[in-house]
């Protein structure tokens, strides 16, 4: 593909010609939709060249321009008014129009910027750089996608003063020449990617992520700095930026200082907002020039599909939006519920993040009774944490148990609960409480069973220092986490189990229950979760009958089931169908801290 000094002297070589006379031939140009003919006075050819240079004005004067004419480029040229003069057969067959057509036709009506144009993306055509445009008469079914690069050149003001050259987008060398430097895509391959983005998107029932760019501040760096050095700064931004997304994210740069990503993978509010910050944050160092070292920044705009816009060009207009409220150097989302909610969850992480590093100051362990389903008796308690939040009360581990996760601090935490409910077992045998002879039961995530997460200390290893009879300790593991890890920590789980300590499935009944896979766990119990009970009705026959079905599969691999999220008799009723089983729920008994729980249990004595 040319280059721009190649374009200029290609353009001298091949529109060497004699100079012409006046004559009348016809423009056709195009308004409101409709072909109008314009007659214009032209030069016909003169045999006495005029400065001793040879220069074309007239499209039927026969071109020395083999070269031209053979090329894999479109090549047009035109006068200043953009009036096409002449243009090769390659233009023709980009164009879709007949040569014959094409001469003395306003040029700017066959050329249209891409369909991904923004209200601050520019209609104008930039000289001298390579741009996406779409070529045709406006017709959907006839519109082509090329690169085009204008050049202007040294002329007289009747001479031939603009060159355009078009190249294909579906040519394998221009997707060669349009691979960035930077790393980014083109337009027409982003906006590609987002057509088909939603379109699986739709699918799978999942939420896909627009973000646009804007460098702060433009006009003041326009002034600070020329051209190019400017253009300079902004590839540098566009570096940063690929450097900071992942290699599964597609970036492209719209305009002098805007760019987009797509973020298409599985995402939620939170982790396009932790794109958007850490992009921000990649601008923080000081970026180069030849004399200074200037600060920039950017905003961020974001809309979320589908419920920003179920189509590419809404989610555009909505990221577009979202982007004109958003201050210098922040970030804002087109539904602005979503920023109070974000700003909410925010504040939350930091400060699970202080109350992870003095955990006895925040956390407190509470014990919720579970009880016989035939008898009524109290066999067994779950330990669960609490977070104290001076602004929002105590939070339930559903509130916070996922941002420690997403942390990284999750196994760590366990293994802090598991060292409190031993020394509150310790101190309960140490006063001969009725307490010390009832199980406690501890839902722990399955990083805990990860050597290389749990301080590169084994869980065996811990529970071994704690120096005490485990056998009233009951871990228990979500279903499929259990099922996963299974294989990997075959030899953990007999290590637990040579000291006593029981394994259990929990949450179990969230999806359908897998009883062969059950089956080959190293657990004494299977714990239910509370949509199990929620699906129970006095008059629901049908899901008494499905849980009796459920209650023989786990007397027959020997599992004790429980049934949580018990708040009515009729749940408690329905749950006795299990025959060795317990019940624990709100309604039964809530929560209690160690005092409370002795309390409640000497007044059932």
């Amino acid at each position: 593909m040319p280059t721009g000094p190649i374009r200029v002297i290609l353009a001298r070589l091949l529109f060497k010609t004699r100079h012409i006379r006046p004559k009348r031939y016809t423009v056709k140009t195009r308004e409101n939709n409709r072909d109008c003919e314009t007659d214009v006075m032209v030069d016909e050819k003169d045999e006495s060249p005029r400065g001793g240079g040879e220069v074309v004005h007239h499209p039927t004067v026969r071109w020395p321009m083999l070269a031209a004419s053979g090329t894999a480029a479109g090549i047009v040229l035109l006068d200043e008014s953009y009036r096409i003069l002449w243009a090769n057969e390659r233009f023709g067959v980009l164009s879709g129009w007949p040569l014959d057509d094409v001469v003395g036709y306003a040029g700017k009506e066959l050329v249209y910027r891409q369909a991904l144009k923004p209200s601050w993306f520019t209609t104008e055509l930039r000289a001298g750089a390579w741009q996406h445009v779409q070529l045709g008469d406006g017709e959907a079914e006839s519109v082509r996608g090329v690169l085009m690069a204008e050049t202007h050149l040294a002329s007289r003001r009747d001479e031939a003063a603009i060159l355009w050259t078009f190249v294909d987008l579906r040519d394998e060398a221009p997707h060669r020449f349009h691979a960035s430097l930077d790393g980014m895509v083109s337009i027409w391959v982003f906006e590609d990617r987002l057509q088909h983005a939603l379109a699986r998107a739709a699918r799978r029932d999942r939420q896909v992520g627009l973000l646009l760019f804007r460098l702060d501040d433009r006009e003041a760096l326009g002034e600070r700095f020329a051209g190019t050095c400017l253009e300079g700064l902004q590839q540098q931004v566009g570096r940063r930026l690929v450097q900071t997304l992942d290699v599964e994210d597609s970036l492209t740069r719209l305009g002098q200082d805007h760019w987009g990503v797509l973020v298409e993978q599985p995402v939620s509010p939170e982790d396009l907002q932790m794109v958007a910050l850490s992009c921000q944050e990649a601008m923080e160092a000081p970026f180069r020039t030849a004399s200074t070292a200037p600060l920039l920044t950017l905003s961020v705009g974001i809309a979320v599909y589908p419920q920003d816009g179920d189509t590419s060009e809404l989610l555009i207009k909505s990221a577009e939006t979202a982007l004109s409220r958003a201050p210098p150097a922040s970030h804002a989302f087109f539904d602005p519920s979503l920023e109070a909610i974000l700003a909410q969850r925010l504040a939350l992480r930091e400060f699970v993040q202080g109350a992870l590093l003095q955990p006895a100051l925040h956390f407190r362990i509470v014990y919720q009774p579970r009880l016989d389903l035939h008898d009524s008796r109290c066999r067994d308690v779950e330990a669960q944490l609490r977070l104290r939040h001076p602004e929002w009360g105590e939070l339930l581990p559903s509130d916070f148990l996922p941002v420690v996760a997403e942390m990284g601090q999750a196994a760590w935490l366990d293994q802090w609960a598991i060292e409190r409910v031993a020394a509150q077992r310790a101190a309960w045998q140490d006063m001969g409480s009725e307490l010390a002879t009832l199980g406690v039961s501890l839902d722990v995530d399955a990083t805990t069973l990860d050597q290389a997460v749990a301080g590169r200390r084994p869980l065996d290893v811990m529970l071994r220092r704690l120096s005490m009879d485990l056998s009233w300790l009951c871990l228990e593991l979500e279903e499929r986490a259990f099922i996963a890890q299974a294989a990997e920590h075959t030899h953990l789980f007999r290590r637990l189990t040579a000291l006593g300590v029981r394994l259990a499935v929990s949450h179990a009944g969230q999806e359908p229950v897998d009883i062969m896979r059950l089956a080959g766990l190293p657990a004494s119990r299977v714990t239910f979760g509370s949509r199990v009970a929620a699906a129970i009705r006095r008059d629901d026959i049908a899901a008494a009958r499905g849980l009796e079905a459920l209650a023989r599969c786990l007397e027959t691999l020997q599992l004790e089931g429980v049934v949580t999220g018990v708040t009515s008799e009729a749940q408690w009723q329905v749950a006795g169908c299990l025959a060795a089983g317990l019940a624990q729920g709100d309604g039964l008994c809530e929560p209690l801290e160690a005092e409370a729980l002795a309390a409640w249990l000497a007044a059932r004595a």
